[in-house]
Parts: C-alpha cells; sequence; structure tokens
C-alpha cells in the first residue's frame, strides 16, 4: 500500500521540477516559493491548522457554486480561518489565473476547476502556474491515483438528457436521431466556446469517426455521404440544425424543466435538481455514445500566500483521510462518481455502465485551433 503512495508523490514532484525546467523567465523568488510550499512533504491536519491561523483569507476560484457549501464546513471545523469564493466561468477563470500570474499577483490561492478540453491543462498546469496536491494519506485510497496530475477530486459527465415530462423513456437510440427534423429547435446546449465540458464532449467527438460512421449506417441502413467533410463535421453540422446554443448547463436545465427542451445536454451533475421536480432523466445508454466523462481538479495556484490554509483546504475537499469530512459532500451528489475507494459514488449506476468517452487532452490541445474555427463557423451560421 505504501509504495502505491509513495510512487504518487514522486510523480507530483516530478510534475513540479519539469514545470519548473520548462517554464521560461521563473524567478528565484518564484523557484524558492516552490521549494518553500513543499508540496511533497508530509503533514498532518493539525499541524497545517496551526500554521493556517497565521496566514490571510484563503481565496478559491471555483466553477462549481458547490465549493461554497464546502467553505461553510471549512470554517465550521477549522474556526479562524476564512474562505472567500469567487465563482467563475471556466473560460474567465483560466483568464484571471493567467493575468495575476504575469502581473505577479497573489490574489488566487486555491483553483477548482472542469478541464477534460485541455485548456486548463495547456494553460495553467503545463506552465506551472498551479500545482496538484495530493498527500500521502489520502492518495493510497483514491481509484487511480498513478494518473491524478491533474488533482481531480470528482468525476462527472457531459451528456445527454430527455424531458421526462414529455416522454415515459428516451425517444432514440442512436445519437444521429437528434438530427431528426421533429426535434428542430428542442435541443439545447451550452455554447461549446463558453463552456470547458461542453467543448470536451463536442471536441472529443471527432476522435471517434468511426463509431459515428458505424452508428449511422446501423440507424439508416447505408453508408454517410459527407462529400468533402469528416464524419465529426458532418453530424455536427446536420444536429446543429435543431440545437438553440445557451450560455450554460443552467439554461439548459430551465429549458427542460419549463417543456421548452426535448433534450438537453449539460453536466451529469444538474441530476441533482430532479429532486427539486425538475422533468428530465439521464440517457445512459445511445449508440455510440451519449456524452464523455468529464473531472474536477482542486490545484494550489503558484505564489499563493497561504499555502498553509490551502493544503488544509484541499484536504478537507478530497475527503481528508478518513473521507467522511464534509468537504467532499457538496460534491457527492447525483450524477458525480468518487475518486477514492473508501467513498461511494453519488451515483447509483456506475461510470462503466454508461456509454461515455473519455476525451484526449492532448489530442484536444493539438487540435484547439481547428476545433475553435469549426465551432465558430457553425455558431456564426446559427445567428
Amino acid at each position: 500500500m505504501k509504495t502505491g503512495y509513495v510512487r504518487v508523490l514522486s510523480f507530483i514532484m516530478t510534475v513540479c521540477m519539469l514545470c519548473i525546467t520548462a517554464a521560461c523567465g521563473k524567478t528565484a523568488d518564484e523557484d524558492a516559493w516552490l521549494a518553500g510550499a513543499a508540496l511533497d512533504k508530509e503533514e498532518t491536519a493539525d499541524e497545517l491548522y496551526e500554521k493556517a491561523l497565521k496566514e490571510d483569507v484563503l481565496v478559491v476560484y471555483t466553477v462549481s457554486t458547490r465549493a461554497t457549501r464546502t467553505k461553510e464546513a471549512f470554517e465550521k471545523l477549522y474556526p479562524g480561518l476564512c474562505v472567500e469564493i469567487r465563482d467563475l466561468r471556466s473560460p474567465n477563470l483560466v483568464e484571471e489565473v493567467e493575468e495575476n500570474y504575469k502581473n505577479g499577483l497573489t490574489d488566487c490561492d486555491v483553483i477548482i476547476c472542469n478541464d477534460n478540453s485541455g485548456q486548463f491543462k495547456e494553460r495553467i498546469v503545463d506552465t506551472g502556474i498551479a500545482y496538484p496536491y495530493l498527500p500521502s494519506d489520502i492518495a493510497e485510497k483514491m481509484k487511480d491515483p498513478g494518473s491524478n496530475d491533474m488533482g481531480s477530486f470528482t468525476y462527472e459527465a457531459e451528456m445527454l438528457f430527455y424531458n421526462s415530462g414529455l416522454f415515459d423513456e428516451c425517444p432514440i437510440e442512436n445519437i444521429w436521431e437528434l438530427a431528426d427534423e421533429c426535434y428542430e429547435g428542442r435541443i439545447y446546449m451550452p455554447n461549446p466556446l463558453h463552456s470547458f465540458s461542453t467543448y470536451a464532449f463536442c471536441g472529443g467527438v471527432f476522435e471517434y469517426s468511426d463509431e459515428l460512421t458505424c452508428a449511422y449506417t446501423d440507424l439508416y441502413g447505408m453508408e454517410p455521404d459527407t462529400g468533402d467533410e469528416g464524419i465529426a463535421e458532418y453530424f455536427w453540422k446536420s444536429v446543429s440544425k435543431n440545437i438553440v446554443y445557451t450560455n450554460s448547463s443552467d439554461e439548459v436545465l430551465e429549458a427542460l424543466g419549463s417543456g421548452a427542451a426535448d433534450f438537453g445536454i449539460m453536466v451529469s451533475s444538474k441530476l441533482r435538481f430532479m429532486d427539486l421536480g425538475y422533468d428530465m432523466a439521464p440517457v445512459y445508454d445511445l449508440e455510440p455514445f451519449c456524452g464523455c466523462r468529464i473531472s474536477f481538479c482542486a490545484m494550489i495556484a503558484r505564489n499563493s500566500d497561504n499555502i498553509n490554509t490551502a493544503k488544509l483546504f484541499i484536504r478537507f475537499l478530497y475527503g481528508e483521510t478518513d473521507g467522511n469530512i464534509d468537504g467532499y459532500r457538496p460534491f457527492c451528489t447525483e450524477g458525480t462518481w468518487s475518486v477514492r475507494t473508501d467513498i461511494p459514488d453519488g451515483s447509483e449506476v456506475p461510470l462503466d455502465e454508461i456509454d461515455l468517452f473519455v476525451p484526449d487532452q492532448d489530442y484536444m490541445i493539438q487540435n484547439r485551433e481547428y476545433f475553435e474555427d469549426f465551432w465558430a463557423g457553425i455558431l456564426e451560421s446559427k445567428w
């Protein structure tokens, strides 16, 4: 067991050292910060708390409002510590963190972001602007610790939902059916250029040309005639005719709730709103896929002035050593899946029983310019 988390710590330190070596123009002060941060040091929660009491307010940049509940529970458990939550959309969060770093500001301590689109990895992690922190006593309880260089603390999905108030069961079995004329203006989806998770799904589809082709042939009984276009381009142009683009998953949720939408593509954590009476249901079985897996990560911003509080907060967010701390509970709801072996999933249906793919972040990074141009053209034609 011990070998596992020693390997994780070695991996994290390797990432840190590579970032130092690769990052151009790093000052001696910045290198001193990384050494002083001691991200591989064995420290208990009590030891961190004692040192954190001498620090200032912890500032958390987050794309999830659920972090507010973690803040409240954290401040209750650790009297004297204060946390400020700043809720930002994914693209804005990345821009803010980049700007802070370029301007030498230490305005952000902890970053909570989703990323399978590759932007957070490319612009924040690979550049050494943020670092993962995974204490050994928690690392040994992770399902897949060796691949946690992004500091993932929960899994979700960007996936298809249908309106359960209009349909007793999902009316389609094949994703190509979303292109049918009867669904014109009845499919809602966030603008992929405004949402990392939607972008991950929209771009990740391009990796699955064979699956898309087979699904088309199964549905229509013939090979697709895409002309000079690739099958993924043809798919999205066909389906986009029926899509209403929104600014966020919240607007997709409201469209389903109001009956304006037959289908919605949004983040799976919105499933928790079913308890509030929203007429929606997830699509778990769809040929060839119903969405993609995404993850939420928690990282420490380089040059944080409150490193001990940051470490303590991330420990709390992960669920501490015993897995029963309130910090993890806000992120352990219907539509989420645990990264730990000792904390059950928030969802009854396991991830491996859902037709999801996992986007390749390097693929997304390599093809970013093409994807952004493609989607800009799609959106321009809609507006």
